[in-house]
Protein backbone atom coordinates (compact mmCIF):
# COMPACT_ATOMS: atom_id res chain seq x y z
CA UNK A 1 0.00 0.00 0.00
CA UNK A 2 1.25 3.46 -0.90
CA UNK A 3 0.78 6.27 1.62
CA UNK A 4 0.00 9.75 0.29
CA UNK A 5 0.93 12.50 2.75
CA UNK A 6 0.86 15.45 0.38
CA UNK A 7 -1.00 18.75 0.97
CA UNK A 8 -3.75 18.03 -1.53
CA UNK A 9 -4.98 16.00 -3.22
CA UNK A 10 -5.21 13.81 -0.15
CA UNK A 11 -6.23 10.13 0.07
CA UNK A 12 -9.92 9.59 -0.70
CA UNK A 13 -11.52 6.91 1.48
CA UNK A 14 -13.62 4.13 -0.02
CA UNK A 15 -17.00 5.56 1.01
CA UNK A 16 -16.27 8.86 -0.72
CA UNK A 17 -14.80 7.15 -3.81
CA UNK A 18 -17.86 4.92 -4.14
CA UNK A 19 -20.25 7.87 -3.88
CA UNK A 20 -18.98 9.04 -7.28
CA UNK A 21 -20.18 5.88 -9.01
CA UNK A 22 -23.91 6.50 -8.80
CA UNK A 23 -25.86 6.46 -12.05
CA UNK A 24 -25.68 9.86 -13.71
CA UNK A 25 -28.55 12.33 -13.43
CA UNK A 26 -29.21 15.64 -15.17
CA UNK A 27 -28.40 18.84 -13.32
CA UNK A 28 -31.89 20.04 -14.27
CA UNK A 29 -33.72 17.56 -12.08
CA UNK A 30 -35.33 17.31 -8.67
CA UNK A 31 -32.62 14.84 -7.61
CA UNK A 32 -29.86 17.34 -8.32
CA UNK A 33 -31.75 20.18 -6.63
CA UNK A 34 -31.98 18.05 -3.48
CA UNK A 35 -28.27 17.22 -3.65
CA UNK A 36 -27.13 20.79 -4.19
CA UNK A 37 -29.47 22.23 -1.57
CA UNK A 38 -28.07 19.76 0.96
CA UNK A 39 -24.49 20.77 0.14
CA UNK A 40 -25.14 24.51 0.30
CA UNK A 41 -27.27 24.29 3.44
CA UNK A 42 -24.65 22.31 5.31
CA UNK A 43 -21.75 24.42 4.04
CA UNK A 44 -23.57 27.58 5.10
CA UNK A 45 -24.02 26.13 8.58
CA UNK A 46 -20.45 24.84 8.84
CA UNK A 47 -18.98 28.22 7.90
CA UNK A 48 -21.58 30.41 9.63
CA UNK A 49 -22.09 32.13 6.28
CA UNK A 50 -25.00 34.13 4.89
CA UNK A 51 -24.80 32.22 1.62
CA UNK A 52 -22.72 29.28 0.40
CA UNK A 53 -22.03 27.84 -3.04
CA UNK A 54 -20.07 24.97 -4.56
CA UNK A 55 -18.43 25.81 -7.88
CA UNK A 56 -16.93 23.25 -10.23
CA UNK A 57 -13.24 24.13 -10.49
CA UNK A 58 -10.11 24.37 -8.38
CA UNK A 59 -9.67 26.27 -5.15
CA UNK A 60 -7.82 28.91 -7.15
CA UNK A 61 -10.98 29.44 -9.22
CA UNK A 62 -12.92 29.88 -5.98
CA UNK A 63 -10.46 32.49 -4.72
CA UNK A 64 -10.65 34.35 -8.01
CA UNK A 65 -14.45 34.21 -7.79
CA UNK A 66 -14.37 35.91 -4.41
CA UNK A 67 -11.93 38.57 -5.59
CA UNK A 68 -13.77 39.50 -8.78
CA UNK A 69 -17.13 39.65 -7.00
CA UNK A 70 -16.04 41.52 -3.87
CA UNK A 71 -13.34 43.83 -5.26
CA UNK A 72 -13.73 46.59 -7.82
CA UNK A 73 -11.07 47.88 -10.19
CA UNK A 74 -10.51 51.19 -8.43
CA UNK A 75 -10.40 49.67 -4.93
CA UNK A 76 -7.27 49.10 -2.87
CA UNK A 77 -6.82 45.66 -1.35
CA UNK A 78 -4.33 45.29 1.48
CA UNK A 79 -2.69 41.83 1.39
CA UNK A 80 -0.40 40.00 3.80
CA UNK A 81 1.47 37.25 1.92
CA UNK A 82 3.93 35.10 3.85
CA UNK A 83 4.72 32.51 1.23
CA UNK A 84 4.08 31.39 -2.32
CA UNK A 85 0.33 30.97 -1.99
CA UNK A 86 -0.07 34.37 -0.41
CA UNK A 87 1.86 35.77 -3.35
CA UNK A 88 -0.50 33.99 -5.75
CA UNK A 89 -3.38 35.68 -3.97
CA UNK A 90 -1.73 39.06 -4.63
CA UNK A 91 -1.34 38.18 -8.31
CA UNK A 92 -5.04 37.27 -8.46
CA UNK A 93 -6.01 40.60 -6.90
CA UNK A 94 -3.85 42.45 -9.46
CA UNK A 95 -6.15 41.30 -12.24
CA UNK A 96 -9.24 42.90 -10.69
CA UNK A 97 -8.14 45.60 -8.23
CA UNK A 98 -5.10 47.34 -6.71
CA UNK A 99 -3.21 45.22 -4.18
CA UNK A 100 -0.92 46.64 -1.52
CA UNK A 101 1.25 43.78 -0.28
CA UNK A 102 3.17 43.54 2.98
CA UNK A 103 5.49 40.63 3.65
CA UNK A 104 7.29 38.88 6.49
CA UNK A 105 10.28 36.57 6.30
CA UNK A 106 9.84 32.91 5.45
CA UNK A 107 8.38 30.87 8.29
CA UNK A 108 6.86 33.88 10.05
CA UNK A 109 3.12 34.35 10.45
CA UNK A 110 0.82 37.34 10.55
CA UNK A 111 -0.93 38.50 13.71
CA UNK A 112 -2.63 41.78 14.54
CA UNK A 113 0.50 43.25 16.12
CA UNK A 114 2.37 42.83 12.84
CA UNK A 115 -0.52 43.78 10.54
CA UNK A 116 -2.15 46.68 12.45
CA UNK A 117 0.05 49.51 11.20
CA UNK A 118 -0.28 48.45 7.58
CA UNK A 119 -4.05 48.21 7.92
CA UNK A 120 -4.21 51.64 9.56
CA UNK A 121 -2.12 53.30 6.87
CA UNK A 122 -3.54 51.52 3.83
CA UNK A 123 -6.89 53.31 3.40
CA UNK A 124 -7.91 50.06 1.72
CA UNK A 125 -11.47 48.96 1.05
CA UNK A 126 -10.67 45.23 1.22
CA UNK A 127 -8.28 42.96 3.11
CA UNK A 128 -7.25 39.64 1.55
CA UNK A 129 -4.90 36.96 2.86
CA UNK A 130 -4.38 33.22 3.27
CA UNK A 131 -5.33 31.45 6.47
CA UNK A 132 -2.81 28.65 6.13
CA UNK A 133 0.34 29.19 4.05
CA UNK A 134 0.63 25.79 2.43
CA UNK A 135 4.21 26.21 1.18
CA UNK A 136 5.66 26.37 4.69
CA UNK A 137 2.94 25.10 7.01
CA UNK A 138 2.29 28.46 8.69
CA UNK A 139 -1.10 29.43 10.15
CA UNK A 140 -1.93 33.13 10.19
CA UNK A 141 -4.03 34.63 12.99
CA UNK A 142 -6.90 35.71 10.77
CA UNK A 143 -9.53 36.15 13.46
CA UNK A 144 -7.91 39.13 15.15
CA UNK A 145 -6.77 40.60 11.83
CA UNK A 146 -10.15 40.34 10.12
CA UNK A 147 -12.04 41.66 13.12
CA UNK A 148 -9.78 44.69 13.19
CA UNK A 149 -10.09 45.22 9.43
CA UNK A 150 -13.89 45.10 9.79
CA UNK A 151 -13.68 47.78 12.50
CA UNK A 152 -11.95 49.96 9.90
CA UNK A 153 -14.78 49.43 7.41
CA UNK A 154 -13.11 46.87 5.14
CA UNK A 155 -14.46 43.76 3.48
CA UNK A 156 -12.33 40.69 4.19
CA UNK A 157 -11.43 37.78 1.91
CA UNK A 158 -9.76 34.64 3.26
CA UNK A 159 -8.13 31.85 1.28
CA UNK A 160 -8.69 28.89 3.59
CA UNK A 161 -7.99 26.26 0.97
CA UNK A 162 -5.53 24.21 3.05
CA UNK A 163 -7.04 25.14 6.43
CA UNK A 164 -10.72 24.16 6.61
CA UNK A 165 -12.29 22.12 8.20
CA UNK A 166 -9.13 21.24 10.11
CA UNK A 167 -8.73 24.72 11.57
CA UNK A 168 -11.24 26.80 13.53
CA UNK A 169 -13.51 29.10 11.49
CA UNK A 170 -16.74 30.95 12.13
CA UNK A 171 -17.23 33.63 9.49
CA UNK A 172 -19.46 35.78 11.67
CA UNK A 173 -17.24 35.52 14.74
CA UNK A 174 -14.03 35.97 12.75
CA UNK A 175 -15.30 38.87 10.65
CA UNK A 176 -14.79 37.12 7.30
CA UNK A 177 -16.85 38.27 4.28
CA UNK A 178 -15.58 35.86 1.64
CA UNK A 179 -14.12 32.41 2.36
CA UNK A 180 -12.93 29.66 0.05
CA UNK A 181 -11.63 26.15 0.52
CA UNK A 182 -10.90 23.30 -1.88
CA UNK A 183 -12.48 19.86 -1.97
CA UNK A 184 -9.14 18.03 -2.26
CA UNK A 185 -7.78 19.26 1.06
CA UNK A 186 -8.90 18.64 4.65
CA UNK A 187 -12.49 17.72 3.77
CA UNK A 188 -10.99 14.68 2.01
CA UNK A 189 -12.95 14.70 -1.25
CA UNK A 190 -11.58 14.46 -4.82
CA UNK A 191 -10.21 17.63 -6.44
CA UNK A 192 -12.44 19.76 -8.65
CA UNK A 193 -14.72 21.79 -6.37
CA UNK A 194 -14.37 25.21 -4.77
CA UNK A 195 -16.45 25.72 -1.62
CA UNK A 196 -17.47 29.33 -1.00
CA UNK A 197 -18.97 31.15 1.95
CA UNK A 198 -20.20 34.75 1.72
CA UNK A 199 -21.26 37.05 4.56
CA UNK A 200 -24.34 39.29 4.54
CA UNK A 201 -22.14 42.29 3.75
CA UNK A 202 -20.41 40.34 1.01
CA UNK A 203 -23.75 39.42 -0.56
CA UNK A 204 -24.82 43.06 -0.43
CA UNK A 205 -21.59 44.00 -2.22
CA UNK A 206 -21.82 41.67 -5.20
CA UNK A 207 -25.59 41.98 -5.66
CA UNK A 208 -25.38 45.76 -5.79
CA UNK A 209 -22.82 45.83 -8.61
CA UNK A 210 -23.88 46.64 -12.15
CA UNK A 211 -20.95 44.84 -13.75
CA UNK A 212 -18.88 41.85 -12.62
CA UNK A 213 -15.92 40.96 -14.88
CA UNK A 214 -16.77 37.29 -15.39
CA UNK A 215 -19.65 35.23 -16.69
CA UNK A 216 -18.98 31.80 -15.19
CA UNK A 217 -17.85 33.22 -11.83
CA UNK A 218 -20.52 35.92 -11.49
CA UNK A 219 -22.10 35.10 -8.13
CA UNK A 220 -25.23 37.02 -9.11
CA UNK A 221 -25.94 34.20 -11.58
CA UNK A 222 -25.26 31.51 -8.97
CA UNK A 223 -27.52 33.25 -6.45
CA UNK A 224 -30.32 33.78 -8.96
CA UNK A 225 -30.32 30.16 -10.12
CA UNK A 226 -30.07 28.75 -6.60
CA UNK A 227 -32.99 30.84 -5.42
CA UNK A 228 -35.02 29.74 -8.43
CA UNK A 229 -34.71 25.95 -8.13
CA UNK A 230 -31.64 25.04 -6.02
CA UNK A 231 -29.53 24.42 -9.11
CA UNK A 232 -26.33 25.79 -10.63
CA UNK A 233 -26.22 28.17 -13.59
CA UNK A 234 -23.88 25.85 -15.55
CA UNK A 235 -23.37 22.09 -15.66
CA UNK A 236 -21.54 21.04 -12.48
CA UNK A 237 -19.38 17.99 -11.80
CA UNK A 238 -22.30 15.96 -10.45
CA UNK A 239 -20.27 12.88 -9.53
CA UNK A 240 -17.93 15.05 -7.47
CA UNK A 241 -20.90 16.67 -5.73
CA UNK A 242 -22.02 13.22 -4.57
CA UNK A 243 -18.52 12.60 -3.25
CA UNK A 244 -18.60 15.90 -1.37
CA UNK A 245 -21.95 15.00 0.15
CA UNK A 246 -20.46 11.77 1.48
CA UNK A 247 -17.46 13.70 2.81
CA UNK A 248 -19.88 15.95 4.69
CA UNK A 249 -21.67 12.85 6.00
CA UNK A 250 -18.40 11.46 7.37
CA UNK A 251 -17.53 14.83 8.91
CA UNK A 252 -20.83 14.82 10.78
CA UNK A 253 -20.63 11.15 11.75
CA UNK A 254 -17.14 11.57 13.20
CA UNK A 255 -18.00 14.31 15.67
CA UNK A 256 -18.36 17.35 13.44
CA UNK A 257 -16.11 20.37 13.09
CA UNK A 258 -14.78 20.46 16.65
CA UNK A 259 -13.66 16.85 16.49
CA UNK A 260 -12.10 17.42 13.07
CA UNK A 261 -10.08 20.39 14.33
CA UNK A 262 -8.95 18.47 17.42
CA UNK A 263 -7.85 15.44 15.39
CA UNK A 264 -5.78 17.58 13.04
CA UNK A 265 -4.30 19.70 15.83
CA UNK A 266 -3.24 16.61 17.79
CA UNK A 267 -1.70 15.01 14.71
CA UNK A 268 0.25 18.18 13.93
CA UNK A 269 1.62 18.36 17.49
CA UNK A 270 2.63 14.69 17.30
CA UNK A 271 4.49 15.17 14.01
CA UNK A 272 6.31 18.27 15.27
CA UNK A 273 7.35 16.51 18.49
CA UNK A 274 8.81 13.54 16.69
CA UNK A 275 10.63 15.68 14.13
CA UNK A 276 12.11 17.81 16.92
CA UNK A 277 13.26 14.65 18.70
CA UNK A 278 15.10 13.65 15.51
CA UNK A 279 16.88 17.00 15.44
CA UNK A 280 14.90 18.74 12.71
CA UNK A 281 13.68 22.31 13.13
CA UNK A 282 10.15 23.33 12.18
CA UNK A 283 9.74 26.04 9.53
CA UNK A 284 6.79 27.72 11.23
CA UNK A 285 7.62 29.97 14.15
CA UNK A 286 6.08 28.94 17.49
CA UNK A 287 2.45 29.94 17.79
CA UNK A 288 1.88 29.93 14.02
CA UNK A 289 2.09 26.20 13.31
CA UNK A 290 -0.40 24.72 10.84
CA UNK A 291 -2.91 22.04 11.80
CA UNK A 292 -2.64 20.42 8.37
CA UNK A 293 0.97 20.71 7.18
CA UNK A 294 4.30 20.52 8.95
CA UNK A 295 7.29 21.93 7.12
CA UNK A 296 10.71 21.04 8.49
CA UNK A 297 14.31 21.94 7.66
CA UNK A 298 16.94 19.38 6.74
CA UNK A 299 20.68 19.77 7.21
CA UNK A 300 21.16 20.18 3.48
CA UNK A 301 19.44 19.95 0.14
CA UNK A 302 21.15 16.58 -0.30
CA UNK A 303 19.61 15.23 2.91
CA UNK A 304 16.18 16.54 1.95
CA UNK A 305 16.36 14.81 -1.42
CA UNK A 306 17.61 11.58 0.14
CA UNK A 307 14.69 11.54 2.59
CA UNK A 308 12.05 12.39 0.00
CA UNK A 309 13.30 9.89 -2.58
CA UNK A 310 13.99 7.21 0.02
CA UNK A 311 10.50 7.47 1.48
CA UNK A 312 8.87 6.90 -1.88
CA UNK A 313 11.28 4.32 -3.26
CA UNK A 314 11.82 2.16 -0.17
CA UNK A 315 8.65 2.71 1.86
CA UNK A 316 5.96 3.77 -0.62
CA UNK A 317 5.38 7.04 1.22
CA UNK A 318 4.94 10.29 -0.69
CA UNK A 319 5.74 13.67 0.86
CA UNK A 320 6.76 16.88 -0.91
CA UNK A 321 9.37 19.59 -0.74
CA UNK A 322 8.72 22.91 0.94
CA UNK A 323 8.31 25.99 -1.25
CA UNK A 324 9.93 29.39 -1.51
CA UNK A 325 12.97 30.00 0.67
CA UNK A 326 12.98 26.36 1.84
CA UNK A 327 12.38 24.70 -1.52
CA UNK A 328 15.79 22.99 -1.54
CA UNK A 329 16.38 21.99 2.09
CA UNK A 330 12.81 21.83 3.40
CA UNK A 331 10.20 19.08 3.33
CA UNK A 332 6.49 18.98 4.17
CA UNK A 333 4.38 16.26 5.75
CA UNK A 334 0.63 16.68 5.35
CA UNK A 335 -1.66 15.47 8.13
CA UNK A 336 -4.76 16.51 6.26
CA UNK A 337 -8.11 14.91 5.57
CA UNK A 338 -8.89 11.27 6.31
CA UNK A 339 -5.35 10.23 7.29
CA UNK A 340 -4.48 7.60 9.87
CA UNK A 341 -2.04 8.19 12.72
CA UNK A 342 -0.37 4.90 11.77
CA UNK A 343 0.49 6.43 8.39
CA UNK A 344 2.16 9.38 10.06
CA UNK A 345 4.14 7.13 12.39
CA UNK A 346 5.20 4.94 9.47
CA UNK A 347 6.45 8.06 7.70
CA UNK A 348 8.25 9.38 10.77
CA UNK A 349 9.83 5.99 11.53
CA UNK A 350 11.09 5.83 7.95
CA UNK A 351 12.49 9.37 8.08
CA UNK A 352 14.36 8.48 11.27
CA UNK A 353 15.78 5.35 9.64
CA UNK A 354 16.88 7.19 6.49
CA UNK A 355 18.43 9.99 8.56
CA UNK A 356 20.45 7.55 10.69
CA UNK A 357 21.64 5.64 7.62
CA UNK A 358 22.88 8.89 6.10
CA UNK A 359 24.87 9.68 9.25
CA UNK A 360 26.71 6.35 9.29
Amino acid sequence: MKILLTPGPVPVVKEIRNAQTKEMITHRSKEFSELYEDLCTRLKRYLSAEEAYVITGSGALGLETLVLNLCEKEEKVVCFPNGEFGEKLVETVKVYANPEAHTVEAGKGWNIERAKEAIDQSNAQVLAMVYNETGYGVRNHIKEICRYAKSKGMLTIIDGISAWPATELDMKEFGVDGFVTGSQKAIGAPPGMALLGISKEGVEKFTSREFIPSYYCDLRRHKKRYEKDRQTPNTPAISLFWALQKAFDLLDENGGLDACVKRHKNAAAHVRKRLNEMGFSIIAEPGFESNTITGFVCDSAKQAERIKVGLEKSFGIKIVSARGAYKDNGLRIAHMGNFKMSWLDSCLDAIEKIKKEGEE
